[in-house]
């Protein structure tokens, strides 16, 4: 079972005893409700499922509002009075010589707690003569209730709404985050690149696949690493191939040892594997120390520098504003 489906049977199963009702809105101005914090575990990333979008030219934007930079309240509330509805909205061009679109996520929120659950529940863009050229609405319906991408309150702010060039083609993309939780708080992103040939946005199915990315305009290439055991200290490295994000170098460790992978002749191929002894755990400590140096001094890997970020959220903003 993918993991997306378990998420929302636990909010599911949480809503239903406390009594909350969730409402949708695809609007900017009307977006649905949720409930108190909610614990929810990340151990995977499941398939995104967006489909390419072909702009739609027939829907005029409703007149511009002020950047909402400090999570300003917009919208009704439910029965409690502590949902709140927000947007966010940031203006940028996609190029120097295009004119300004405007990008605007739609999410709510229910309380104060950091920690506490909100929901994402689209993202539209306007072209310069607030035109809509893309629409994402992000709710699913379980029963009688609607949701959106579940994220801690902490992301809410922005909820990760990021107009940047991620395949490194000169042309920014749009991303918006679709997961922040679990016990690592690790990110993962909806991403439409944009294709100056058609003029228009499609989605990156591929992108959504990468935990915690932290883009290098200079290698060209996407770092990507994240919490997933104590035993893991790894990473992965991923390049735009043919229209994909491919990955190209992978190192994956466990307490048996590690194991490294490279992209060679288009296979996934190992090139360099430690075994740690079970029956001394003094030796395989020591191995674990320098395998560690090993990688931290490498060339490739420079696993000390930041941009391997652990835990997602706003950390994650120095590497995505690039």
């Amino acid at each position: 079972m993918s993991r997306k489906p378990i998420v929302l049977l636990v909010l599911i199963s949480a809503l239903i005893l406390s009594g909350c009702s969730v409402q949708s809105g695809n609007d900017v101005d009307e977006v649905p409700g949720t409930q108190d914090s909610l614990n929810i575990p990340s151990t995977e990333k499941d398939d995104a499922d967006s489909e390419p979008v072909t702009p739609n030219t027939s829907e005029i934007a409703p007149e511009s509002t002020e950047q909402n930079t400090d999570n300003t309240v917009k919208g009704g509330s439910i029965s409690d009075n502590t949902h709140k509805d927000v947007t966010y909205e940031v203006s940028a061009r996609l190029h120097n010589d295009m004119p300004e679109y405007r990008f605007v996520a739609m999410g709510t929120t229910q309380g104060t707690d950091e920690y506490g659950i909100g929901f994402i529940m689209g993202m539209k863009v306007f072209d310069e003569k607030g035109q809509l050229i893309l629409s994402e609405d992000f709710s699913e319906t379980y029963g009688d209730e609607v949701y959106g991408y579940a994220v801690y309150n902490e992301m809410m702010d922005t909820m990760g709404l990021h107009i940047v060039d991620v395949n490194f083609d000169g042309y920014r993309d749009v991303i918006i985050l679709n997961e922040f939780s679990g016990a690592h708080a690790n990110t993962w992103y909806d991403c439409w690149l944009w294709d100056p040939e058609t003029s228009s946005f499609a989605a990156s199915e591929s992108f959504a696949q990468i935990c915690n990315p932290s883009l290098d305009p200079e290698q060209k290439c996407i770092f990507s690493t994240g919490g997933s055991g104590a035993a893991f200290w790894g990473g992965s490295i991923y390049k735009f191939m043919d229209g994909e994000f491919v990955l190209t170098n992978d190192l994956y460790t466990d307490w048996s040892g590690l194991q490294e992978t490279a992209l060679v002749d288009g296979k996934m191929t190992v090139v360099r594997e430690v075994n740690y002894p079970d029956d001394d755990e003094e030796k395989a400590a020591e191995m674990v120390a320098a395998e560690m140096k090993y990688y931290q001094d490498s060339e490739l890997w420079q696993l000390d520098n930041p941009r391997w970020y652990w835990v997602g959220g706003h950390e994650a903003d120095k590497w995505l504003e690039r």
